[in-house]
């Protein structure tokens, strides 16, 4: 009996294990409407593939990522992106000055 109780904790502890980066991504286990992610684009300052946005598109996601706060970046990732945001608008206000 003891075998089979020591062999069942074994399989359960496998299985466990093996689960956990399955459930690493989809959020440790929250749903996918609560899953709130960091915009690395806009962390690491470049260009992704799939992200070409205008420089008001740029604002727009900035301040949205911004507003997310400490629960998702952390003080410096947030700073950073302040920086970002500043100076995206300057160049807007650069850019409308200099077409009016």
């Amino acid at each position: 009996m003891k075998g089979v109780i020591r062999k069942l904790g074994f399989l359960v502890t496998v299985t466990l294990i093996s689960a956990l980066p399955a459930v690493a991504e989809t959020g440790m286990g929250m749903s996918g409407g609560d899953s709130i992610q960091k915009d690395q684009c806009l962390l690491v300052a470049q260009t992704c593939r799939d992200s070409v946005d205008s420089l008001q598109q740029r604002i727009d996601r900035l301040h949205r990522e911004i507003g997310k706060g400490t629960n998702v970046y952390t003080r410096e990732e947030l700073k950073s992106l302040e920086f970002q945001l500043r100076d995206a608008i300057q160049t807007m206000e650069v850019l409308t000055r200099g077409g009016a």
